[in-house]
């Protein structure tokens, strides 16, 4: 059996446009470090064992998976991410005037005080112009579909196309991406909504038990004919045996309304004639329901170790990563109208994971516990058949189960869950941010965003491992 390590890391990117710039500043920051830890601990190890990300983080995270796999070595993983974020960035029209912003505008702040500041102007109208005009390498300008059910002249839909993005995205990532442990590569994990179920689906660069790659969701199908209930998959299945694509990849950075669906084969479970037929089926953008994919990041370790590799006993330790984008608390409310629709903005899209992580804790101390009963058992004379027995027993609510694989009691109690320490990172709230941040793609906020995430991590190492420590290791210059 392979050999089971004594700790994995995992890094998750969330979602939130042009926002994601600053994962790419974080990620720079946070590389070079662990490269100096693995240095000094001896450790030949990958610098992350999953990479898994919603919406802008689904990008990032190809693009890092990408170059991983591509160039057999974790350098220049971060100069290729900002790379990508340079190569997106433009100019809008304020920007191509030189100081006006500075000359003009605060000139009127001195008549009108409650007038935004010059540089949260600049991106309200930066944001504006791209909306009207796109931007030539994320999205085309917007096209106007009439309303052909109501006849109602004011309810005009505008739709982009993502076909830039893609282009762009393929420039900097090779697909498919298919990975494997075997080689020291990172496992990628990718979270998109199902539009007609509105669930959620997490495509996976490694292979499956079987050999696939693949991805199940909905119901679980089990052969209640067999005494074994045998699993014969979920009731909805996505196939891609050479790896994860680069549809894949923009199916989770749709965003709903924008943007059209991206359509998909699948197939899906027919209970009359016992097999699976082939239907295509439409995809959004995963933020809509999972920004942040903590849950399924500690799922998806445990059905690795656990249904692939056999590992009965605890898991390997997991610690996280996680960039956050969107912050979740502010020091002043908003009351202007541009104010509270940016408010509303992070609040959806903010990190909801502590809770997932006090069920998650809450099922590890579960199994823990059960262990310690059954050892105690043992201990006072019960016999392991009749243990095994009940552990074996059908579970009698599975048929209530959506995309959680267990059957029986066993697959609750073993397998068991070893998360380790969860950093978040959170982006603080921004001065200067305005409700349509995510279309900002202009090149001074996305340097702004890049540096943002280096000094925000840079923040978190010092007050974790002090100033002496990273001016040590060369990555500050002064204390």
């Amino acid at each position: 059996m392979e050999k089971i390590p004594q700790n994995e890391r995992a890094l998750i990117l969330q979602g939130g446009g042009s926002l994601g710039a600053y994962e790419a500043g974080c990620y720079d920051a946070g590389y070079k470090f662990l490269k100096h830890r693995n240095t000094l601990e001896d450790q030949k190890r990958p610098m992350f064992d999953i990479i898994a990300g919603t919406s802008i983080g689904a990008i990032n995270s190809a693009i890092i998976t990408s170059y991983v796999v591509e160039n057999k070595t974790w350098e220049g993983s971060a100069e290729r991410l900002i790379d990508f974020w340079n190569y997106i960035s433009t100019e809008s029209f304020l920007d191509k005037i030189p100081n006006y912003m500075t000359q003009w505008w605060d000139n009127y702040r001195k008549f009108f005080t409650n007038l935004a500041d010059a540089e949260t102007t600049r991106r309200y109208y930066s944001s504006k112009e791209f909306t009207a005009t796109g931007v030539s390498k994320v999205f085309s300008h917007p096209q106007m579909v009439a309303d052909n059910r109501f006849f109602d002249m004011f309810n005009v839909w505008y739709r982009y196309d993502s076909k830039p993005l893609k282009e762009s995205l393929e420039k900097f990532a090779k697909f498919p991406i298919a990975t494997s442990r075997e080689y020291d590569q990172p496992r990628l994990l990718l979270v998109a909504t199902d539009v007609g179920e509105g669930m959620p689906v997490v495509f996976d660069s490694y292979e499956k038990e079987d050999g696939g790659r693949h991805s199940g969701y909905g119901k679980l199908i089990v052969d209640e004919n067999n005494k074994k209930n045998s699993i014969i998959g979920f009731e909805h299945v996505i196939r891609y045996d050479d790896g994860i694509t680069a549809d894949q990849v923009i199916a989770s950075a749709s965003v709903p309304v924008n943007y059209d669906y991206v359509k998909m084969d699948a197939e899906r479970y027919d209970s009359n004639t016992k097999r699976y037929e082939k239907e295509e089926r439409f995809f959004w953008d995963g933020g809509i329901l999972i920004n942040t994919p903590l849950m399924q990041v500690i799922i998806a370790q445990r059905q690795y170790w656990y249904y692939g590799k056999g590992v009965k006993g605890i898991l390997p330790k997991l610690d996280v990563v996680q960039i956050n984008l969107n912050p979740a608390r502010v020091n002043t409310v908003p009351f202007d109208y541009d104010g509270v629709k940016n408010r509303v903005s992070d609040i959806v899209f903010a990190d909801r994971t502590k809770n997932d992580e006090t069920i998650l804790l809450f099922l590890q101390s579960f199994q823990e516990m059960t262990k310690k009963l059954i050892n105690m058992s043992i201990e006072r004379g019960i016999k392991q058949e009749v243990i095994d027995k009940m552990l074996d027993e059908p579970l009698p609510m599975q048929h209530r189960f959506v995309g959680a694989m267990a059957t029986k009691y066993r697959d609750f109690v073993e397998g068991e869950l070893n998360i380790g320490e969860i950093i978040r990172i959170e982006r603080e709230h921004d001065d200067y941010a305005v409700s349509n941040k995510v279309f900002d793609f202009t090149s001074n906020t996305i340097k702004r965003l890049i540096q943002n995430g280096y000094d925000d991590m840079i923040d978190y190492l010092k007050t974790r491992f002090s100033s002496e420590y990273l001016k040590k290791i060369g990555m500050l210059t002064d204390i």
